[in-house]
Order: structure tokens, then sequence, then C-alpha cells
């Protein structure tokens, strides 16, 4: 039993953190998107970043961050285990992420291919991988695992590992709720670090573009790890003193938690390590920093034009290739000028930005007119 202050301390942790959001998190979420959009933009880019990586330093990111916030949202909390709850859990998931992801599925299936529509109305025609693609399962193949919305990998794989999320989050709260419980989680992480490095090298012979970058269970030491990751710093937080001097501390941690994280995009190292393990530590070091949120960097990143930014980076995520695939195909592979690239770059991202927010804004909107 949790009496006095322990309790007081263990409220005030499990509250701020039900729905899993950190504010000043928010706008890396949106700079993990921005170096996705690099990456598929990169003909079109003009100026020198190192794109050779961050697409796939952003999607580790993205992977860890994800089930961080899991973490974040079951911290002590009774989970109940049922296949009802489960069913009813992922259902809500689904919801969330499935129709904009069916639009801009289908919009780009019927605009790169001018016999799709007719296939969709021939049975002996119609296209199989559009039909794994809108079942999200896309990613437990190799071949069209890119197809269509090339992003919508991404939501396949996060969907498989979001089947864990409840017993995951049931044994982790149970353990720690044991004596000395942050002891465990901690080796349970560095567990879960090892035994992913072992995989991408005992992979490193097979094609790793699919084994280590999209094949589902290959990301679920990135996921489990950053639901530890919120575990222990839910559990650690409390015991750090607020003050000018932590302040000062962890503004340090912070600018240089974004400095390492930037200074890896150019050393991804050899190929076994380039798609996941390079990346493990900047990621734990820049969530976990900024999950603390307690330096002038986190303050500066809740200002609230970037919180907004970060709002909507899952819809920028899944529209912005809808923009620069239009154009690819519209205009080819011609040659442009640096002023004409910066004004393709710009146009795309901008459009990106404006249509993800007036699309987030739309539920906001729509409730609050008179029924």
């Amino acid at each position: 039993r949790l009496v006095g202050s322990e309790m007081c301390i263990r409220d005030r942790i499990a509250s701020p953190t039900r729905t899993g959001r950190e504010e000043q998190l928010q706008f890396l979420r949106f700079w993990a998107f921005f170096n996705v959009f690099v990456c598929h933009g990169e003909q079109w880019l003009f100026f020198k970043y190192p794109t050779s990586h961050c697409s796939t330093a952003a999607v580790s990111f993205f992977f860890m961050l994800s089930g961080l916030v899991t973490a974040l949202v079951f911290y002590n909390k009774d989970v109940r285990l049922s296949w009802r709850e489960e069913g009813k859990y992922l259902w809500r998931k689904v919801k969330k992420i499935y129709p904009l992801y069916l639009f801009t599925t289908l919009y780009l299936f019927l605009y790169t291919n001018t016999e799709s529509l007719t296939a969709l109305f021939d049975v002996q025609r119609f296209p199989g991988q559009l039909v794994r693609n809108l079942l999200l399962v896309q990613s437990w193949s190799a071949e069209g695992a890119f197809s269509y919305n090339g992003v919508g990998w991404f939501l396949s794989t996060l969907m498989f590992l979001s089947v864990f999320n409840l017993p995951v989050m049931f044994l982790l709260n149970k353990i720690n709720r044991r004596p000395k419980g942050w002891l465990l989680l901690s080796g349970a992480l560095a567990g879960t670090l090892f035994l992913t490095a072992v995989y991408c090298y005992l992979t490193k012979n097979l094609d790793m573009d699919y084994w280590q970058y999209i094949f589902p269970p290959a990301r679920m030491g990135e996921y489990l790890g950053g639901m530890l990751l919120g575990m222990l710093v839910c559990t650690l937080k409390p015991h750090l003193k607020q003050g000018n001097t932590v302040r000062i501390v962890f503004t340090v941690l912070e600018v240089g938690a974004l400095g390492y994280w930037f200074f890896m995009l150019s050393r991804a190292g050899s190929p076994w390590r380039s798609r996941i393990f390079t990346w493990l530590l900047p990621n734990l070091v820049l969530i976990g920093v900024f999950t603390c949120g307690m330096g002038w960097a986190s303050s500066l990143f809740r200002w609230k034009p970037l919180v907004c930014l970060g709002d909507i980076s899952f819809e920028c995520f899944l529209i912005h290739n809808v923009f620069l695939v239009q154009y690819a195909v519209v205009h080819g592979n011609e040659t442009l000028s640096q002023s004409e690239n910066a004004a393709v770059f710009l146009f795309c991202l901008g459009m990106s930005i404006l249509l993800a927010l007036l699309i987030h804004k739309f539920p906001e909107k729509r409730k609050k007119v008179p029924q």
C-alpha cells in the first residue's frame, strides 16, 4: 500500500501522463517527419543535409516514441486483459489512422496507374496488392511493401506492434510495483537493446532492406525499448529536484541530445548497423531527455506554433507522398535550377502542412457546429 507522500507522488505522475502527451515531444515528431520528407524529396533538395540515413533514423525514432507514448498512457494503470478489451483497443487505433490512410492509398493507386480504375471493377484483374495494403498487411511481404502510398508499410508494422500493448503494459506495471522494480526495467531495457543488435548482426547476409527495416518483428526491440524507457522516466522523474541547477543541466543534456542525433546522421556505420542499431542510442537519449522536459529547450518546444506542427505530423507523414509523387509523375526527372528545386521542395512541404492542418482541425470544427 502507498500512503502519504508516496501516494501523492504517484498520483502526480500518473495523472499528467494519462494521454501520453508531453508537449515538448510534439515538435520532435515534426522534426522526424521533416527528415522523412527530406529523404523522399531529395531530388529537389536545395541545401546541404546528410540525407543518406535521415529517414531510417527518423523511422526508428517514430517506433521508439510510439512505444514510449504507450507506456505514458498506461503507466500505473490497471490494464484488463481479455479478447474484448484487446479488440476494443485495436479498433480505436484503427479508427484513428485508417480514414486518411485509405484516402491516400486509393488516390495514389488510381493516380499512378491509368488502368487501375477499370481493374477495380474486374474480378479477374482486381489487384491483390491493393487488398494487402487496405488490410494493412503489406509489411509482411518484401514485394509491394512500398506500393502506392509508400509510407503505409510503417502503419502496417505499427499495427502489429500495437497488438502487444495491453499484455506488455500489464506485465511492466506489475514489474514496476515490485521493490526496486526500476532496476528490473533497466535490465530489461539493456537486454532488449542487446537482442536487437544481435538480430541485426545475424540478418546481415539477408535482404536487410526488408528483414531489418520493414519486417514487423524486427521493430519489436525499438518499440519495447520505448515502452521500457517511458516506464523508467515516469518512475524516476519524481525524484529529480526542481531548480535552476537542474534546469541548466537538462538544458545542456537537451542540446547535447539534439547535437548527438544530428551528428550520427552521417555516421551510420556498416550496412548491418545503419537501419536500426546505429539509431538505438541516439533516439533513446533524445526521447528520454526530452520526456523529462526540464530544460530550456523543452520550454522552447512547448511554444504553441511548434506544438501545432507536431500535432499534425501524422497527417503530414501520410499526405506528403501524394504531393511528391504527383509532382514527379507530371514533371518526370527534368533538371531544375537551384531556385526551382527550392520552389518545388517548399511548395510540396507547405502544401503538406496546410492540408494536414485542415484535416487535423476538421473534427474540432465539426464538434462546434450546433446539431
